[in-house]
């Protein structure tokens, strides 16, 4: 099956996220049916109400994309959504009959919407790493979905109170490799310095190939100084080695800039480009730190 369009991709992550409130929301319904001893509604109470929920309709629809992205977390996600509304009538239904609720059935109903709610925040990341499509010839992602990437990022930053940057980095006199050595080693170059940039990432951080020579990198976490110095220091440190016995060697210059909860992504990508031109104008092989904005 082909992966979805990007229109496509927003979609699912726009119903991944109405899934996740959707079914928070029950809690509030099954209080009101155990409280008040209102009716939960006929969608609650059918054998198959998994499948009628507006969540249910839209895992119907989307479930063949899903499972391209990920079909043991979407057969799970099925399977705990199911079992979640399984519950939810036992548990209505005893309510109704002015029955206290069954343990085993009240547990089962939270065991599933954990379940669920890992299952869809699973399948988001997913999306996002989807979304980011990747170069063939470094195998990095491309700015396709850089705008999504940042907004991810910015948020979890927010979320978690964790420091942000972006880094853009340029491979020092990169023109020179492909005029000296041709384009199919220039290739190979940045093939060789893409496996160094990967090398040097930590879990929660993402380089895209942002275009020619140019790379961009969202850190998030403290740390993001050490984690470009080690680049420096792993593409001085490690030229590429060539068919002719020689050695390529080749440095790189970046600028570095926090980002704010309030940065637009131009804003970030301006600061962080300037302070790199700056770095090539005091002697490239350097980063430089733009500060953000006060305010």
């Amino acid at each position: 099956m082909p992966l979805p369009t990007q229109r496509h991709f927003e979609s699912l992550l726009t119903g991944i996220d109405q899934g996740v409130q959707a079914h928070l929301a029950w809690n509030q319904r099954l209080m009101r049916c155990a409280l008040l001893h209102e009716s939960p509604g006929e969608d609650m109470m059918q054998p198959d109400a998994h499948r009628r929920c507006i969540f249910g309709k839209w895992f119907l629809t989307e479930q063949p994309a899903l499972a391209g992205l990920d079909a043991q977390t979407t057969t799970e996600l099925e399977r705990q959504h199911r079992a979640m509304h399984d519950a939810v009538r036992a548990l209505c239904t005893q309510s109704s009959q002015g029955q206290p609720a069954s343990e085993p059935d009240l547990h089962a109903y939270e065991l599933g919407q954990t379940a669920m709610m890992a299952c869809l925040n699973t399948l988001r990341q997913k999306v996002g790493e989807s979304v980011l499509q990747h170069d063939v010839l470094t195998g990095l992602p491309l700015r396709h979905g850089l705008s999504y990437a940042f907004d991810l990022r910015q948020k979890d930053a927010m979320r978690n109170g964790w420091p942000l940057h972006l880094a853009m980095v340029d491979v020092d006199h990169f023109k020179v490799v492909n005029d000296t050595w041709g384009h199919a080693v220039g290739d190979l170059a940045l093939q060789h310095l893409s496996r160094l940039m990967s090398d040097c990432l930590r879990e929660t951080d993402i380089v895209i190939r942002f275009g020619g020579e140019e790379f961009l990198f969202l850190l998030l976490g403290s740390g993001a100084e050490a984690v470009i110095t080690r680049l420096l220091d792993e593409v001085r440190n490690h030229p590429m080695p060539m068919d002719n016995g020689q050695s390529l060697r080749m440095t790189v210059t970046a600028g570095i800039t926090p980002v704010l909860g309030t940065d637009t992504l131009e804003a970030a990508v301006n600061r962080a480009d300037h302070a790199m031109l700056e770095g090539k104008l005091h002697g490239r092989d350097r980063f430089v730190i733009a500060q953000a904005p006060s305010g």
